[in-house]
């Protein structure tokens, strides 16, 4: 009989490494949280360092994409929370809660954003609007060290954020401290200036070497009957708008509200807090589906539309308009129909009423909020001819029309604009990464744990103050420690713990395999609580 020549208790004379056909690979993926993203903001590296209570880094982290978090965790729809795995095992992340506390944060502390480099650059750029989207773009150029100008033809800054969004859900305060914050990269704004009435485009063109449109989509689609006057027919962004500029309507006792979007959510919110009994006549159903997505169907946020019928507004699903009732000189009501089909073949939008299915809903004011457009006025020279040097962004560019699409916009834009100034095109490494999905998560390891929500403060009549609080420092931190960190390595020494033959070293801030033990067994990968590591066949 062979003995071992070696002593019993120890294998390292047997270089197991030798008998594999596969080893395990450490590999960064890409979480379904950043994949949804429109900002496409970093949102496993945030979240870690918020349940660290690394505070100022996660709004650091958070800010390299998205420089207005404290706006963007009230009113962004976070379609990363509809990704996120977490769901799966027990409810989703908060995200944009903690997203929220941590731009709270940088306002109540004073938090400024730095540049990136100290060179400054001579090549300017002009932004045209001071929305998401523009201040975005005028954000990236300025911490990259390039002189940029903001135009806008509103007397004051953030676009639709300013003049569509309610103070019950986006504080005055809030906004403008967060783009005071961008302001301080040394970024020029020049308010009640309208390209074409005030400045020219050939101006603009001659005086700038790039020009970022950003300009928004702020014209309202018109019903075809508008004959009445503001007293009884009115546009949603015309409505919010007034209301936002501090105006308090005097209103009839009825309102009906035509739309299913957030204006159209916003407007009847409005109403009802300035007294009227509303009604939302909606084409689309919150709780439909459309394309084979459950809630897709109707683009308001489903969250506001809950809060809105908690609040008293009506709203009336699978309607339609089909005309508008006179009662003399003077507006009754409208008279509505069951819609019949709300997409046609090719899946475009474009309700059919059923017939015989008409009744009437008395209103004294009816406010439409049926859709928006880009009004191209004076910027015809810099969009009708092909011109190195112009760049169309957020809701002028056609992207689906939300804050946080115009502010991943308007990044894109400025990576672009760098791209063509310096002749370097721009690296986005997360396209090169894989997905991870809830599959290659191992739920055992995570404890189930409650979502933590900011507190749903009573609506009162007349009261326009913030609607849902935040989270505290406490609620944050636990939050965010809920992130499963899908397909990143947090340092759980699982491999280290669980491998065989002791092949898995620790080294600084991770581990490296050795190949002389490594047997190829999978154990580790089998494991790992977030799907980081792979298994990857060897060549024989």
């Amino acid at each position: 009989m062979n003995r071992l020549a070696i002593e019993p208790g120890s294998t390292v004379a047997y270089h197991t490494g030798d008998w594999r056909n596969q080893r395990p690979a450490y590999r960064d993926k890409w979480p379904p949280c950043g994949q949804t993203c429109p900002a496409e903001e970093d949102v496993q590296a945030w979240l870690a360092l918020a349940s660290d209570r690394q505070w100022e880094a996660a709004w650091r982290t958070l800010t390299e994409r998205n420089p207005l978090p404290a706006v963007m965790g009230r009113v962004c729809y976070h379609p990363c929370e509809r990704a996120c795995n977490r769901a799966h095992l027990d409810t989703a992340v908060n995200i944009h809660g903690v997203e929220r506390h941590l731009g709270d944060l940088a306002l109540q502390q004073g938090w400024r954003h730095r540049p990136l480099t100290d060179q400054q650059q001579t090549q300017q750029v002009a932004v045209v609007g001071a929305g998401p989207a523009g201040l975005s773009c005028a954000f990236q150029l300025a911490r990259r060290g390039f002189p940029v100008t903001i135009f806008d033809a509103q007397s004051t800054p953030g676009g639709t954020l300013s003049s569509g969004i309610p103070e019950y859900r986006l504080p005055k305060s809030v906004m403008q401290g967060e783009i005071n914050a961008i302001l301080a990269l040394g970024i020029q704004l020049k308010l009640n200036t309208r390209i074409g009435a005030d400045i020219s485009a050939d101006t603009l063109r001659e005086e700038f070497v790039a020009v970022f449109l950003a300009v928004g989509a702020l014209q309202p689609r018109t019903y075809p009957d508008d004959g009445y006057g503001d007293h009884s027919v009115m546009s949603g962004v015309d409505f919010l708008r007034r209301i936002n500029d501090g105006e308090r309507l005097s209103l009839p006792g009825q309102i009906a509200v035509i739309g299913g979007g957030n204006t159209a959510i916003d407007a009847a919110r409005c109403a009802r807090r300035l007294g009227a009994e509303v009604t939302v006549v909606c084409s689309q159903d919150p709780h439909g589906s459309h394309g084979g997505h459950p809630g897709a169907e109707i683009p308001a946020s489903l969250d506001e539309v809950n809060q809105a019928e908690a609040e008293g507004v009506r709203l009336r699903y699978r309607m339609g308009v089909q005309r508008l009732v006179r009662s003399g000189a003077h507006l009754s009501g409208v008279e509505i129909a069951r819609v019949d089909q709300i997409h046609d073949r090719h899946g475009r939008f474009n309700p059919v009423l059923f017939e015989g299915t008409e009744e009437f809903l008395p209103a004294s004011l009816v406010v439409f909020a049926i859709g928006q457009e880009v009004d191209w006025r004076g910027l015809e020279p810099l969009v009708q001819t092909e011109t190195s040097g112009i760049f169309v962004g957020g809701d002028a560019a056609g992207k689906p029309r939300f804050a946080a699409t115009a502010v991943g916009s308007g990044y894109q834009a400025a990576m672009s604009i760098i791209a063509l100034l310096t002749g370097v095109p721009p690296h986005y490494e997360h396209h090169d990464k894989a997905e991870v999905t809830f599959r290659d998560i191992k739920p055992q390891y995570y404890p189930r744990q409650a979502r933590r929500e900011g507190a749903l403060m009573a609506a009162s009549p007349g009261e326009f103050s913030e609607r849902v609080a935040g989270l505290g420092n406490e609620a944050a931190h636990e939050e965010a420690g809920r992130c499963l960190n899908c397909g990143i390595c947090f340092q759980c020494d699982n491999c280290w713990h669980f491998c065989p033959d002791a092949a898995v070293i620790k080294q600084g801030q991770g581990y490296r395999i050795d190949d002389d033990y490594c047997k190829g067994c999978g154990i580790c990968a089998e494991e790992c609580p977030s799907g980081h590591i792979d298994m990857e066949r060897v060549a024989g």
